[in-house]
């Protein structure tokens, strides 16, 4: 061939190239450009694009979407629900996080810790029974850590074709332990798992009161049961203010009843207070002779009494109802309130289950989870707050393998492996990084400078209001 008809037939491919979509060096591959199609083909998937907002870089893509499951893994030729769940794309060849915050699921784009260290793609699952994420009529008895975990396994089989590379699954609270759950009933479907401050409790669990009776300096324990000593003595002061404030916010509480919502309230206080702030703030709660105002305020700031109302009573049954059937849930730290408290003993998850849902603990749901970590599980990462009362029921790694667990020192149920020390915020990383197949160094992730973007939270009070209940 003469180098004429080399150039000829070279500049004839280059104008071929340019009109076939994907060909130019600045297209990415063809699957990049049709992930919205391939989405689609996918069976039982409903897809829709949105736009992925402020703090998502810009060439990532945002898709909620809503997947068709069985309320009941072991005859899915029975009912069926749709269960929601969004997408964040940044490439089909790039890691995949799984994330569930054991609740609901937002349809505002973020990105989790794992996300932004592997500049990963992140699939997003709303727990059944929250949200529109319900069989209807709904069969409480199908709510169980096993049918999630089926459910996960059912979308995880449906997507990976699409993201054939490494899968890290994460949540925080009641979402780390949600992820635990799922790896111990399908153990291969992830590479990995990262669980901040996921517990592992049992059935009216005393730990929660032994740690909470040594959480930080002696001093702010103090001040914060005058605290509730001061509100319960003011009790019907502040029922009075609560009254007014809750018409001002169209609150009504008539699954607890005013008075237990205003006590569990009170209660709740000192548990809120080390699982969402620091100790170096225990000079801001009120002292006794603040004014009823101000004690309203502090209960609203830290606890919000709209935790107690019906809406949020409604919104978070189901994790009540878990935490009364398998879950476990902590004993009520209150005998430091013993001759105050009109209702001894009531704040429990079986208060706040949907009227007429009957529930029976099973006991050997979590010893089983904790029998699987210690004896099969591997690659495990648990993150921890010193100060989170919830880290009063940490799982164990015992044999587990390729597996680490960190506390963050004063850490509150915010804790991230952001803000471990140096060398263990190091050491993490590239545990994460082999974890995700993607080697070692290579980010400017190592510096003490670095700090993590926003994530949003889709998870409430205590692991939830729970989890924090």
């Amino acid at each position: 061939m003469s180098s004429l008809e080399h150039l000829s037939r070279r500049c004839l491919l280059l104008v071929l190239c340019s009109l076939a979509v994907g060909c130019g060096e600045e297209e990415g591959p063809p699957e990049e450009e049709d992930i919205l199609r391939r989405l689609s083909a996918i069976p039982g998937l409903t897809v829709r694009e949105e736009p992925v907002g402020p703090g998502i870089p810009a060439d990532h893509r945002f898709f909620v979407m809503e997947f068709d499951q069985p309320a009941d893994h072991a005859h899915p030729e029975g009912q069926r629900f749709r269960q929601k769940l969004t997408l964040l794309h940044a490439s089909s060849a790039s890691p995949m996080v799984l994330y569930t915050s054991g609740y609901f699921v937002s349809t505002a784009p973020s990105r989790r810790e794992p996300t932004q260290w592997l500049s990963a793609n992140q699939l997003s699952i709303e727990h059944r029974f929250f949200g529109t994420s319900r069989p209807a009529p709904a069969d409480w008895g199908q709510l169980t850590i096993r049918q999630s975990a089926d459910d996960f396994h059912r979308i995880v089989e449906a997507f990976k074709p699409l993201y054939p590379g490494r899968w890290i699954s994460t949540g925080a609270s009641k979402g780390g332990e949600t992820m635990v759950f799922f790896r111990r009933f399908h153990p291969n479907d992830v590479d990995a798992t990262v669980a901040y401050v996921a517990p592992l409790a049992r059935f009216d669990d005393d730990r929660f009161i032994a740690f909470q009776e040594s959480v930080g300096e002696a001093s702010c324990r103090e001040r914060l049961k005058s605290f509730q000593h001061a509100a319960l003595d003011r009790r019907e002061a502040l029922l009075a203010e609560m009254d007014t404030r809750a018409a001002r916010r169209g609150l009504t509480y008539d699954h607890l009843g005013r008075e237990v919502a205003l006590e569990h309230a009170i209660i709740e206080h000192y548990f809120y207070f080390w699982q969402y702030d620091a100790q170096s703030r225990c000079g801001t709660v009120p002292s006794p002779s603040a004014s009823v105002t101000a004690l309203m305020d502090e209960l609203e700031a830290r606890v919000d009494m709209a935790s107690f109302s019906d809406g949020q009573v409604a919104a978070y049954g189901p994790y009540n109802y878990q935490a009364a059937v398998e879950l476990g849930y902590p004993r009520p730290f209150e005998t430091h309130l013993a001759g105050r408290l009109q209702f001894p003993g009531t704040d429990t998850p079986m208060t706040y289950v949907p009227r007429g849902v009957s529930t029976s603990f099973q006991p050997g749901a979590m010893p089983d989870i904790q029998d699987w970590v210690s004896r099969e599980g591997e690659r495990l990462m648990f993150v921890y707050g010193g100060h989170d009362p919830w880290s009063a029921a940490p799982y164990a790694l015992g044999g587990a393998r390729d597996s680490v667990l960190y506390t963050v020192p004063g850490g509150n149920h915010g804790a991230r492996l952001a803000l471990l020390p140096e060398a263990q915020r190091n050491e993490a990383r590239e545990l994460l990084r082999q974890w995700a197949g993607l080697g070692l160094g290579a980010s400017g992730l190592r510096t003490s400078t670095w700090r993590p973007e926003p994530e949003g939270e889709e998870w409430g009070p205590r692991l939830g209001r729970p989890l924090s209940r």
